[in-house]
């Protein structure tokens, strides 16, 4: 059954979920080995062990897509919140009552993006937007933001047909040149 693809079971949308946030995390210096490196390629099949998937794409498309939120009050506000509970070791609940009241506020809604879409453009942005703010919560928001996902928005990743799906590269291709008009 040579070039048929098999749709992403939850459990590998979880480990993609992991590796997109891992990339999506990584520190300056982090992004300027990986950019060097960005010209080789493997030789067999990845970790996730699906060649179209590429968590360093998706990672890089979804910054563009949260860079938008980041001069917003509430989001501000929000960031604020998160950064007191993580002092008190309570980050995944302040993580995820962030990331719900952001997509209450009219921060991060439009009426025609899935509301799945709109709870990951919000953890996206709060999740950079803090690793930016408070470098030395990084691991603390990297399990977070990753424990979200996979708990509000994995199943529903994987009905789309996966990180790599047309669906979810398409949303982002449409999110990052709305955000590039602003």
């Amino acid at each position: 059954m040579r070039g048929v693809i098999m749709a992403p079971t939850e459990v590998d949308v979880g480990r993609q979920t992991d590796l997109i946030i891992q990339f999506l995390l990584e520190d300056e210096a982090e992004l300027q080995c990986r950019t060097l490196d960005a010209r080789l390629e493997p030789d067999g099949p990845t970790e996730c062990g699906d060649d179209s998937f590429d968590p360093v794409q998706i990672a890089d498309k979804l910054r563009t897509v949260a860079d938008a939120l980041n001069d917003d009050v509430s989001f501000r506000a929000v960031v604020t919140n998160l950064k007191t509970a993580a002092v008190q070791e309570a980050v995944d609940a302040a993580f995820s009552q962030g990331v719900e009241a952001l997509c209450q506020s009219q921060v991060s809604q439009r009426a025609e993006v899935a509301p799945e879409m709109q709870l990951i453009k919000a953890s996206v942005a709060l999740g950079l937007y803090i690793k930016k703010l408070s470098p030395e919560l990084k691991s603390k928001v990297q399990s977070a933001m990753a424990s979200f996902l996979n708990r509000r928005v994995g199943s529903w990743v994987t009905q789309q047909g996966g990180w790599v799906s047309r669906f979810l590269n398409l949303f982002l291709i449409i999110s990052i040149t709305c955000t590039a008009d602003y």
